[in-house]
């Protein structure tokens, strides 16, 4: 893509949530397996910075859908620890490397929300009871996050080179005007 902020651009950003919801929705059934790892590292490969717009707009429909919670905060820095990575390595073009990159952040997903979880269980107690709860409720969904790792380890092994080919295809078709 070009430099700069196009109208295009936000089309490509509304795509670009929709896919994710629509993979999202598509792998409910499974507990913490999903495509939005693998979806916001993609579009931070082809998209570069902008695809740090997306994050925004994917968190404003899921709070809509639904509701508010905890969740909310803890997206909005996570998911972009995960895209700032990718632009950091965006010139990588191993399915391995973004295999581990996935995997391990799904691994570390719940470490990462842990703190946000630190805020709301201290309520009226001590900021030490709230760190207590923050690591209990961490440890106690460590199982889930290594369904998540696998998951997104997975997945990004399998899909990453397929989705980059297609990528490539697509962007070296000659513009309409």
């Amino acid at each position: 893509m070009k430099k700069g902020f196009k109208i295009i651009d936000i089309a490509y950003i509304g795509m670009a949530v929709a896919l994710i919801e629509s993979c999202k929705a598509a792998l409910l059934f499974l507990p913490n397996v999903e495509l939005t790892s693998f979806w916001l590292i993609i579009f931070a490969i082809f998209m570069g910075w902008k695809a740090l717009l997306i994050i925004p707009v994917f968190i404003a429909i899921e709070a809509a859908l639904y509701g508010p919670h905890v969740w909310v905060i803890m997206y909005l820095y996570v998911w972009p620890i995960l895209t700032v990575q990718a632009l950091l390595f965006r010139k990588n073009d191993h399915a391995l490397f973004w295999a581990l990159v996935s995997g391990f952040f799904g691994l570390a997903f719940g470490a990462l929300c842990a703190p946000a979880q630190v805020i709301f269980l201290v309520k009226a107690k001590t900021l030490e009871a709230g760190i207590k709860a923050g690591i209990s409720w961490w440890i106690s969904g460590i199982p889930y996050d290594l369904v998540h790792g696998i998951g997104n380890f997975t997945l990004m092994l399998v899909l990453y080179r397929p989705m980059r080919i297609a990528i490539n295809k697509i962007n070296s078709l000659p513009a309409k005007d």
